[in-house]
């Protein structure tokens, strides 16, 4: 039976294959992503964290060159629709000036808004992808399991001691930018391929 317990030990198997342009790309992923909040917030005369906000409550189900496009739309017309009316009120929600962190009331959402507004000092964004490192298992979506709060916990946790690992050994990297570094080369390894069972990593 293939291991679905998330550990830093994945993790870090994961990291340790993945080549210095990848590292870089996936160090500098929320930075650049905070980046495309201060400039909508130029745009659209809201605050960078609102922004960051709005791009986080549409990212469920998204791609990220979909999400920022989505986020666009809704700063330039929040009367657009595109996602949900649950996150669609999100996003009109925090532009109206309530505390982002409430109306993103979900762990992963949240953590994807505080990478974003930290530039990858806060936060662990646990996906499908993300998921899948730790648990050194490549799911379809039929198999993988539901990531509810202990399971996210979890995960996170496993990226937090990896980076510490990682801190120990003099690689000065934190939880959120070890996920998206890893993330990254996930994302780009397996982009097209279809799997009719899970498979180790």
């Amino acid at each position: 039976m293939l291991n679905t317990i998330p550990t830093a030990e994945n993790v870090l198997a994961a990291f340790d294959q993945i080549d210095l342009a990848d590292v870089s790309a996936g160090i500098e992923w929320y930075a650049e992503a905070y980046g495309i909040a201060m400039a909508y917030g130029e745009t659209y005369g809201v605050t960078a964290e609102q922004a960051a906000g709005v791009i986080a409550a549409l990212s469920p189900q998204q791609g990220w060159a979909q999400n920022v496009k989505s986020a666009a739309r809704v700063l330039a017309d929040v009367s657009d629709r595109v996602h949900t009316e649950s996150n669609m009120s999100k996003a009109r929600r925090i532009l109206a000036g309530e505390d982002v962190l409430t109306v993103l009331n979900a762990s992963k959402t949240q953590n994807f808004f505080l990478g974003i507004v930290t530039q990858g000092e806060q936060g662990v964004c646990v996906d499908r992808h993300a998921l899948d490192i730790a648990v050194g298992v490549r799911h379809t979506d039929k198999t993988r399991p539901a990531i509810g709060a202990r399971l996210y916990a979890a995960t996170a946790q496993a990226y937090v001691d990896a980076a510490a690992e990682l801190q120990a050994r003099g690689c000065v990297i934190s939880p959120a930018e070890l996920q998206a570094v890893t993330w990254v080369a996930h994302v780009k390894r397996w982009s097209g391929v279809k799997l009719a069972e899970p498979v180790a990593l």
